[in-house]
Protein backbone atom coordinates (compact mmCIF):
# COMPACT_ATOMS: atom_id res chain seq x y z
CA UNK A 1 0.00 0.00 0.00
CA UNK A 2 1.05 3.73 -1.04
CA UNK A 3 1.94 6.23 1.77
CA UNK A 4 2.18 9.69 1.74
CA UNK A 5 3.69 11.86 4.56
CA UNK A 6 2.24 15.43 2.41
CA UNK A 7 0.07 17.28 5.66
CA UNK A 8 -2.00 19.90 3.53
CA UNK A 9 -3.48 21.93 6.63
CA UNK A 10 -0.89 24.48 7.56
CA UNK A 11 -0.86 27.41 5.20
CA UNK A 12 2.35 29.48 6.58
CA UNK A 13 3.29 30.24 3.39
CA UNK A 14 6.46 32.57 2.62
CA UNK A 15 6.58 34.97 -0.02
CA UNK A 16 3.95 36.45 -2.21
CA UNK A 17 2.04 34.21 -4.23
CA UNK A 18 0.31 34.71 -7.48
CA UNK A 19 -2.66 32.99 -9.19
CA UNK A 20 -4.14 33.56 -12.45
CA UNK A 21 -7.75 32.35 -13.29
CA UNK A 22 -9.64 32.50 -16.33
CA UNK A 23 -13.50 32.88 -17.05
CA UNK A 24 -15.91 32.47 -19.72
CA UNK A 25 -18.45 34.29 -21.40
CA UNK A 26 -20.45 30.78 -21.18
CA UNK A 27 -21.47 30.98 -17.54
CA UNK A 28 -18.55 29.15 -16.40
CA UNK A 29 -15.40 29.67 -14.86
CA UNK A 30 -12.40 27.23 -14.92
CA UNK A 31 -8.73 27.75 -13.24
CA UNK A 32 -5.67 25.43 -13.43
CA UNK A 33 -2.11 25.39 -11.84
CA UNK A 34 -1.26 29.10 -13.10
CA UNK A 35 2.33 27.94 -12.87
CA UNK A 36 4.52 24.39 -13.63
CA UNK A 37 7.38 25.82 -12.18
CA UNK A 38 8.37 24.01 -8.63
CA UNK A 39 6.65 26.21 -5.56
CA UNK A 40 8.88 28.50 -3.98
CA UNK A 41 8.41 26.67 -0.66
CA UNK A 42 7.52 23.27 0.70
CA UNK A 43 3.50 22.97 2.74
CA UNK A 44 4.87 22.90 6.33
CA UNK A 45 3.60 19.65 8.23
CA UNK A 46 0.76 20.39 10.99
CA UNK A 47 -0.99 18.21 14.06
CA UNK A 48 -3.64 17.06 11.38
CA UNK A 49 -4.24 13.52 11.66
CA UNK A 50 -2.56 11.21 8.69
CA UNK A 51 -3.91 11.18 5.32
CA UNK A 52 -2.78 7.66 4.83
CA UNK A 53 -5.15 5.41 3.24
CA UNK A 54 -8.18 4.04 5.14
CA UNK A 55 -7.81 0.48 7.17
CA UNK A 56 -9.08 -3.05 4.92
CA UNK A 57 -12.28 -3.23 7.13
CA UNK A 58 -12.91 0.21 6.32
CA UNK A 59 -16.85 1.37 4.50
CA UNK A 60 -16.19 0.44 -0.16
CA UNK A 61 -18.15 1.47 -1.96
CA UNK A 62 -19.64 -1.40 -4.57
CA UNK A 63 -18.42 -0.37 -7.70
CA UNK A 64 -20.63 -3.21 -9.50
CA UNK A 65 -23.50 -1.19 -9.30
CA UNK A 66 -22.15 1.59 -11.28
CA UNK A 67 -23.52 1.85 -14.89
CA UNK A 68 -19.74 1.73 -15.86
CA UNK A 69 -18.19 0.26 -13.21
CA UNK A 70 -14.49 0.32 -15.00
CA UNK A 71 -15.20 3.73 -15.45
CA UNK A 72 -15.49 4.11 -11.65
CA UNK A 73 -12.11 2.18 -11.06
CA UNK A 74 -10.61 3.34 -13.87
CA UNK A 75 -7.01 5.56 -12.44
CA UNK A 76 -6.84 9.24 -12.74
CA UNK A 77 -3.22 10.22 -13.93
CA UNK A 78 -2.27 13.78 -15.24
CA UNK A 79 -4.92 16.06 -14.22
CA UNK A 80 -8.03 15.38 -12.22
CA UNK A 81 -11.22 17.52 -12.98
CA UNK A 82 -13.30 18.85 -10.23
CA UNK A 83 -16.54 20.20 -11.52
CA UNK A 84 -18.89 22.56 -9.53
CA UNK A 85 -22.18 24.58 -9.76
CA UNK A 86 -23.16 28.02 -7.82
CA UNK A 87 -25.00 30.53 -8.06
CA UNK A 88 -22.77 33.60 -9.84
CA UNK A 89 -25.70 35.53 -10.97
CA UNK A 90 -29.22 35.98 -11.21
CA UNK A 91 -30.34 37.42 -7.96
CA UNK A 92 -30.25 37.20 -3.90
CA UNK A 93 -28.17 34.25 -3.75
CA UNK A 94 -25.11 35.22 -5.92
CA UNK A 95 -24.62 38.69 -4.52
CA UNK A 96 -24.27 36.64 -1.19
CA UNK A 97 -22.30 33.47 -2.30
CA UNK A 98 -20.20 34.26 -5.31
CA UNK A 99 -17.14 34.82 -3.28
CA UNK A 100 -17.45 31.00 -2.12
CA UNK A 101 -16.46 30.39 -6.34
CA UNK A 102 -12.92 32.88 -5.26
CA UNK A 103 -12.30 30.94 -2.40
CA UNK A 104 -12.28 27.48 -4.05
CA UNK A 105 -10.44 28.47 -7.33
CA UNK A 106 -7.85 30.33 -4.90
CA UNK A 107 -7.01 26.88 -2.97
CA UNK A 108 -7.07 24.69 -5.99
CA UNK A 109 -3.96 27.07 -7.13
CA UNK A 110 -2.60 27.16 -3.98
CA UNK A 111 -2.77 23.33 -3.89
CA UNK A 112 -0.98 23.15 -7.33
CA UNK A 113 1.29 25.39 -6.53
CA UNK A 114 2.46 23.31 -3.53
CA UNK A 115 1.73 20.05 -5.81
CA UNK A 116 -0.17 18.70 -3.23
CA UNK A 117 -0.85 15.56 -5.72
CA UNK A 118 2.51 15.40 -6.70
CA UNK A 119 2.55 15.04 -10.96
CA UNK A 120 -1.38 15.41 -10.65
CA UNK A 121 -2.85 18.67 -11.80
CA UNK A 122 -5.74 19.95 -10.34
CA UNK A 123 -8.41 21.56 -12.34
CA UNK A 124 -11.80 23.16 -11.38
CA UNK A 125 -14.45 24.08 -13.87
CA UNK A 126 -17.63 26.24 -11.49
CA UNK A 127 -20.91 26.40 -13.61
CA UNK A 128 -23.32 29.03 -12.88
CA UNK A 129 -26.81 27.36 -12.02
CA UNK A 130 -28.00 30.92 -10.44
CA UNK A 131 -29.38 29.43 -7.35
CA UNK A 132 -31.97 27.55 -10.09
CA UNK A 133 -32.48 23.57 -9.30
CA UNK A 134 -33.99 23.27 -12.96
CA UNK A 135 -30.36 24.60 -13.84
CA UNK A 136 -28.25 22.53 -12.04
CA UNK A 137 -28.73 19.51 -13.93
CA UNK A 138 -27.95 20.85 -17.39
CA UNK A 139 -24.55 22.38 -15.52
CA UNK A 140 -23.58 19.01 -14.12
CA UNK A 141 -23.98 17.37 -17.91
CA UNK A 142 -22.04 20.19 -19.24
CA UNK A 143 -19.73 19.07 -16.41
CA UNK A 144 -19.26 15.61 -16.95
CA UNK A 145 -19.07 15.91 -21.04
CA UNK A 146 -16.23 18.05 -20.41
CA UNK A 147 -14.31 15.69 -18.47
CA UNK A 148 -15.00 16.43 -14.98
CA UNK A 149 -14.11 13.71 -12.70
CA UNK A 150 -15.72 14.72 -9.08
CA UNK A 151 -18.17 16.99 -8.34
CA UNK A 152 -17.51 19.10 -4.74
CA UNK A 153 -18.96 22.09 -3.33
CA UNK A 154 -22.22 22.77 -5.25
CA UNK A 155 -24.23 25.11 -3.25
CA UNK A 156 -27.91 24.48 -1.99
CA UNK A 157 -30.59 21.91 -1.20
CA UNK A 158 -32.53 22.45 -3.94
CA UNK A 159 -29.53 21.96 -6.43
CA UNK A 160 -27.76 19.18 -4.66
CA UNK A 161 -30.78 17.12 -4.85
CA UNK A 162 -31.90 17.57 -8.20
CA UNK A 163 -28.15 16.22 -9.66
CA UNK A 164 -27.77 13.66 -6.60
CA UNK A 165 -29.60 10.64 -8.70
CA UNK A 166 -28.01 11.25 -11.74
CA UNK A 167 -24.51 11.56 -10.19
CA UNK A 168 -24.70 8.19 -7.86
CA UNK A 169 -26.27 6.44 -11.14
CA UNK A 170 -23.45 7.24 -13.36
CA UNK A 171 -20.86 6.76 -9.76
CA UNK A 172 -19.28 10.41 -9.81
CA UNK A 173 -18.17 11.48 -6.42
CA UNK A 174 -20.19 14.11 -5.43
CA UNK A 175 -18.14 15.68 -2.46
CA UNK A 176 -19.03 18.32 -0.02
CA UNK A 177 -22.42 19.67 -0.61
CA UNK A 178 -22.27 23.34 0.70
CA UNK A 179 -25.92 22.56 2.64
CA UNK A 180 -26.60 21.32 5.68
CA UNK A 181 -29.33 19.07 4.72
CA UNK A 182 -30.20 15.57 6.83
CA UNK A 183 -30.72 14.25 3.81
CA UNK A 184 -26.87 14.13 3.05
CA UNK A 185 -26.46 11.30 5.28
CA UNK A 186 -27.88 8.35 3.87
CA UNK A 187 -24.74 5.89 2.31
CA UNK A 188 -27.21 3.41 1.79
CA UNK A 189 -29.27 4.93 -1.04
CA UNK A 190 -26.67 7.12 -1.86
CA UNK A 191 -23.39 6.34 -1.55
CA UNK A 192 -21.38 8.91 -3.92
CA UNK A 193 -22.89 12.22 -2.17
CA UNK A 194 -21.73 13.72 1.37
CA UNK A 195 -22.29 17.12 2.76
CA UNK A 196 -19.84 19.72 4.30
CA UNK A 197 -22.31 22.19 6.28
CA UNK A 198 -23.82 21.41 10.05
CA UNK A 199 -26.92 19.59 9.60
CA UNK A 200 -29.31 22.31 10.01
CA UNK A 201 -31.53 19.89 12.61
CA UNK A 202 -28.02 20.17 14.90
CA UNK A 203 -28.13 24.13 14.48
CA UNK A 204 -31.72 24.31 15.30
CA UNK A 205 -30.99 22.26 18.46
CA UNK A 206 -28.15 24.76 19.28
CA UNK A 207 -30.32 27.67 18.98
CA UNK A 208 -33.37 26.47 21.08
CA UNK A 209 -30.68 25.31 23.77
CA UNK A 210 -29.72 29.22 24.02
CA UNK A 211 -33.10 30.40 23.45
CA UNK A 212 -34.41 27.97 26.55
CA UNK A 213 -31.58 29.48 28.91
CA UNK A 214 -32.24 32.77 28.04
CA UNK A 215 -36.39 32.72 28.22
CA UNK A 216 -36.46 29.82 31.20
CA UNK A 217 -39.60 30.27 31.58
CA UNK A 218 -40.89 30.02 27.98
CA UNK A 219 -40.28 31.70 25.04
CA UNK A 220 -42.57 32.76 21.78
CA UNK A 221 -41.20 32.41 18.78
CA UNK A 222 -41.49 33.46 14.96
CA UNK A 223 -39.74 31.41 12.18
CA UNK A 224 -39.18 33.69 8.74
CA UNK A 225 -37.52 30.73 6.27
CA UNK A 226 -36.97 31.07 2.45
CA UNK A 227 -39.17 28.65 0.75
CA UNK A 228 -37.78 26.01 -0.77
CA UNK A 229 -35.79 22.20 0.68
CA UNK A 230 -33.33 24.60 2.76
CA UNK A 231 -35.79 26.15 4.69
CA UNK A 232 -38.39 23.98 5.11
CA UNK A 233 -36.00 21.17 6.41
CA UNK A 234 -34.60 24.20 9.13
CA UNK A 235 -38.21 24.72 9.90
CA UNK A 236 -39.86 21.47 10.46
CA UNK A 237 -36.59 20.95 12.41
CA UNK A 238 -37.02 23.72 14.65
CA UNK A 239 -40.79 22.99 14.58
CA UNK A 240 -40.11 18.89 15.87
CA UNK A 241 -37.99 20.02 18.82
CA UNK A 242 -39.53 23.61 20.07
CA UNK A 243 -41.70 21.96 22.68
CA UNK A 244 -39.48 20.60 24.31
CA UNK A 245 -37.35 23.54 25.42
CA UNK A 246 -40.27 25.35 26.09
CA UNK A 247 -40.65 26.98 22.59
CA UNK A 248 -44.55 28.26 21.25
CA UNK A 249 -44.11 28.89 18.01
CA UNK A 250 -46.67 31.67 16.99
CA UNK A 251 -46.31 33.01 13.92
CA UNK A 252 -44.35 31.12 10.56
CA UNK A 253 -43.91 33.29 7.49
CA UNK A 254 -41.92 32.67 3.97
CA UNK A 255 -40.01 34.10 1.37
CA UNK A 256 -39.61 32.55 -2.29
CA UNK A 257 -36.11 32.28 -3.16
CA UNK A 258 -36.41 34.03 -6.18
CA UNK A 259 -38.05 36.91 -4.37
CA UNK A 260 -35.85 39.99 -3.99
CA UNK A 261 -38.14 42.29 -2.71
CA UNK A 262 -37.98 43.00 1.04
CA UNK A 263 -40.09 41.41 3.43
CA UNK A 264 -42.26 43.77 4.35
CA UNK A 265 -45.79 41.81 4.91
CA UNK A 266 -43.96 38.99 6.38
CA UNK A 267 -42.04 41.15 9.03
CA UNK A 268 -45.53 42.97 9.81
CA UNK A 269 -47.35 39.93 10.45
CA UNK A 270 -44.65 38.82 13.16
CA UNK A 271 -44.31 41.85 14.57
CA UNK A 272 -48.23 42.14 15.18
CA UNK A 273 -47.75 38.43 17.34
CA UNK A 274 -44.43 40.57 19.48
CA UNK A 275 -42.22 37.20 20.27
CA UNK A 276 -39.48 37.35 22.44
CA UNK A 277 -36.93 35.86 19.53
CA UNK A 278 -37.11 35.27 15.71
CA UNK A 279 -35.98 32.24 13.85
CA UNK A 280 -35.03 33.59 10.44
CA UNK A 281 -33.82 31.35 7.55
CA UNK A 282 -33.40 33.63 4.72
CA UNK A 283 -31.31 33.35 1.84
CA UNK A 284 -27.80 35.32 0.62
CA UNK A 285 -28.79 38.78 0.34
CA UNK A 286 -31.78 38.53 1.96
CA UNK A 287 -29.88 37.98 4.89
CA UNK A 288 -29.91 41.42 5.20
CA UNK A 289 -32.88 42.95 3.72
CA UNK A 290 -34.78 40.52 6.38
CA UNK A 291 -32.98 42.43 9.47
CA UNK A 292 -33.67 45.44 7.86
CA UNK A 293 -37.82 45.01 7.69
CA UNK A 294 -37.28 44.32 11.39
CA UNK A 295 -35.24 46.91 12.55
CA UNK A 296 -37.99 49.02 10.95
CA UNK A 297 -40.78 47.06 12.50
CA UNK A 298 -39.19 47.56 16.36
CA UNK A 299 -38.92 51.31 15.64
CA UNK A 300 -42.93 50.99 14.48
CA UNK A 301 -43.13 48.84 17.59
CA UNK A 302 -42.12 50.60 20.85
CA UNK A 303 -41.05 47.95 23.33
CA UNK A 304 -41.05 45.00 20.61
CA UNK A 305 -36.96 43.92 20.91
CA UNK A 306 -37.22 40.23 20.02
CA UNK A 307 -33.78 38.40 20.04
CA UNK A 308 -32.60 36.87 16.26
CA UNK A 309 -31.55 33.89 15.62
CA UNK A 310 -30.16 33.95 12.16
CA UNK A 311 -29.20 30.49 9.95
CA UNK A 312 -25.32 30.21 9.97
CA UNK A 313 -25.21 30.27 5.78
CA UNK A 314 -25.93 34.15 6.84
CA UNK A 315 -22.79 34.07 9.27
CA UNK A 316 -19.95 36.16 7.06
CA UNK A 317 -19.61 40.23 7.99
CA UNK A 318 -19.92 40.79 4.21
CA UNK A 319 -23.39 39.69 4.12
CA UNK A 320 -24.33 41.48 7.85
CA UNK A 321 -22.81 44.09 6.85
CA UNK A 322 -24.84 45.35 4.46
CA UNK A 323 -27.71 45.47 7.51
CA UNK A 324 -25.49 47.53 9.19
CA UNK A 325 -26.83 48.13 13.04
CA UNK A 326 -29.94 45.90 12.06
CA UNK A 327 -27.35 42.71 12.65
CA UNK A 328 -26.08 44.10 15.75
CA UNK A 329 -26.74 41.77 19.05
CA UNK A 330 -27.75 38.64 16.47
CA UNK A 331 -27.40 34.91 17.22
CA UNK A 332 -25.69 32.85 15.01
CA UNK A 333 -23.18 30.21 14.74
CA UNK A 334 -20.48 28.85 12.56
CA UNK A 335 -17.79 26.17 12.66
CA UNK A 336 -14.55 28.05 11.06
CA UNK A 337 -12.76 30.74 12.62
CA UNK A 338 -13.54 34.80 12.00
CA UNK A 339 -10.67 36.00 9.96
CA UNK A 340 -11.39 39.75 10.50
CA UNK A 341 -10.59 39.16 14.56
CA UNK A 342 -7.63 40.33 15.15
CA UNK A 343 -6.01 37.88 17.33
CA UNK A 344 -7.58 34.83 14.70
CA UNK A 345 -5.94 36.60 11.91
CA UNK A 346 -2.47 36.59 13.45
CA UNK A 347 -2.65 32.57 13.67
CA UNK A 348 0.04 31.79 11.06
CA UNK A 349 -2.85 29.56 9.00
CA UNK A 350 -5.12 32.62 8.90
CA UNK A 351 -2.58 35.22 8.00
CA UNK A 352 -1.58 32.92 5.16
CA UNK A 353 -4.67 32.60 3.92
CA UNK A 354 -5.07 36.20 4.38
CA UNK A 355 -2.12 37.26 2.50
CA UNK A 356 -2.75 35.44 -0.72
CA UNK A 357 -6.17 36.38 -1.09
CA UNK A 358 -4.92 39.85 -0.54
CA UNK A 359 -2.45 38.84 -3.13
CA UNK A 360 -5.12 38.44 -5.69
CA UNK A 361 -6.79 41.09 -4.58
CA UNK A 362 -9.59 39.58 -2.79
CA UNK A 363 -9.11 40.81 0.43
CA UNK A 364 -12.92 42.21 0.66
CA UNK A 365 -14.87 38.97 0.44
CA UNK A 366 -12.39 37.06 2.62
CA UNK A 367 -14.68 36.34 5.17
CA UNK A 368 -17.44 34.35 2.27
CA UNK A 369 -14.47 33.16 0.63
CA UNK A 370 -13.43 31.26 3.63
CA UNK A 371 -16.50 28.88 2.84
CA UNK A 372 -14.97 28.28 -0.77
CA UNK A 373 -11.76 27.38 0.63
CA UNK A 374 -12.65 24.96 3.40
CA UNK A 375 -14.62 23.11 1.10
CA UNK A 376 -11.40 23.17 -1.27
CA UNK A 377 -8.99 22.42 1.30
CA UNK A 378 -11.22 19.47 2.52
CA UNK A 379 -11.86 18.38 -0.99
CA UNK A 380 -7.66 18.51 -1.94
CA UNK A 381 -7.44 16.01 1.67
CA UNK A 382 -9.63 13.87 0.42
CA UNK A 383 -7.44 13.56 -3.24
CA UNK A 384 -5.05 13.21 -1.27
CA UNK A 385 -5.66 10.06 1.00
CA UNK A 386 -7.50 8.35 -2.13
CA UNK A 387 -4.02 9.09 -4.14
CA UNK A 388 -2.45 7.29 -1.45
CA UNK A 389 -4.66 3.72 -0.88
CA UNK A 390 -3.89 0.91 -2.76
CA UNK A 391 -6.31 1.53 -5.85
CA UNK A 392 -4.55 5.08 -5.96
CA UNK A 393 -6.91 8.23 -7.38
CA UNK A 394 -10.03 6.27 -9.00
CA UNK A 395 -13.47 7.78 -8.26
CA UNK A 396 -13.93 4.87 -6.13
CA UNK A 397 -11.10 5.48 -3.90
CA UNK A 398 -12.10 9.11 -3.59
CA UNK A 399 -15.61 8.50 -2.57
CA UNK A 400 -14.33 5.80 0.00
CA UNK A 401 -11.57 8.37 1.23
CA UNK A 402 -14.09 10.64 1.92
CA UNK A 403 -16.74 8.39 4.08
CA UNK A 404 -13.40 7.07 6.08
CA UNK A 405 -12.16 10.61 7.06
CA UNK A 406 -10.57 12.45 9.59
CA UNK A 407 -9.01 15.79 9.12
CA UNK A 408 -8.91 19.13 10.93
CA UNK A 409 -8.86 22.64 8.33
CA UNK A 410 -6.63 25.16 8.48
CA UNK A 411 -9.54 27.40 8.85
CA UNK A 412 -11.63 25.42 11.44
CA UNK A 413 -12.16 26.98 14.81
CA UNK A 414 -9.88 25.09 17.93
CA UNK A 415 -11.50 21.13 18.44
CA UNK A 416 -13.61 20.85 15.22
CA UNK A 417 -12.79 17.68 13.47
CA UNK A 418 -14.25 17.23 10.15
CA UNK A 419 -14.78 13.43 10.03
CA UNK A 420 -16.70 10.48 8.63
CA UNK A 421 -16.96 6.90 9.60
CA UNK A 422 -18.57 4.74 6.72
CA UNK A 423 -22.66 4.66 7.67
CA UNK A 424 -21.57 4.83 11.48
CA UNK A 425 -20.87 8.89 11.12
CA UNK A 426 -22.29 10.08 7.74
CA UNK A 427 -21.91 14.18 8.34
CA UNK A 428 -18.70 15.62 8.13
CA UNK A 429 -19.38 18.73 10.44
CA UNK A 430 -21.45 18.14 13.92
CA UNK A 431 -19.66 20.76 16.12
CA UNK A 432 -20.58 24.17 16.20
CA UNK A 433 -19.97 27.41 18.19
CA UNK A 434 -22.97 29.91 18.51
CA UNK A 435 -21.69 33.56 17.98
CA UNK A 436 -22.87 36.68 18.74
CA UNK A 437 -22.50 39.75 15.94
CA UNK A 438 -20.97 43.09 16.70
CA UNK A 439 -22.31 45.73 14.11
CA UNK A 440 -19.80 48.01 15.34
CA UNK A 441 -16.76 46.25 15.24
CA UNK A 442 -18.14 43.21 12.35
CA UNK A 443 -16.96 40.74 14.80
CA UNK A 444 -18.49 37.83 16.65
CA UNK A 445 -18.71 36.91 20.26
CA UNK A 446 -18.39 33.26 20.84
CA UNK A 447 -21.24 31.98 23.63
CA UNK A 448 -20.68 29.49 25.47
CA UNK A 449 -18.39 26.83 24.71
CA UNK A 450 -17.75 24.72 21.39
CA UNK A 451 -20.74 22.39 21.41
CA UNK A 452 -19.63 18.47 20.28
CA UNK A 453 -22.60 16.41 21.69
CA UNK A 454 -23.86 15.56 18.46
CA UNK A 455 -20.89 14.32 17.26
CA UNK A 456 -21.70 10.52 16.11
Amino acid sequence: MKRTTTRVFALAMAGALTIAACGGDDGSTTSEAPSTEAPTSEAPTSDAPSTDAPAADAWAVDTADCVDPEGADAPIEGTIKIGSAMPLSGGVAATAFAPVKDGFEAYIAWANEQKLLGDVTIEVQIEDDQYNKDLTPAAVEKLLDSGANVFSGIIGTPNNAAVRDLLNEECYPQLLALTGSPSWGNAEEYPWTTGLLIPYTVEAKAYAALIAERFPDGAEVAVFVVNNEFGQVYAEAFKEIAPEYGITIVDEQTIEATDSAPPVAQVNAIAAKAPDAVLAVPLGAGCASFLTEVAAAKAANAGWAPEMYLTNTCSSSLILALAGAAADGLYTSNNLVDVLDPETAALPAVAAYLSYMEGLGKSDIVTTATAGWHAAEMTVAILIQAQASEAGLTRASIINAARNFDQVGSLTREGVRMKMAGVADQFIAESLQVVQYDADTKLFTDIGELITEFES
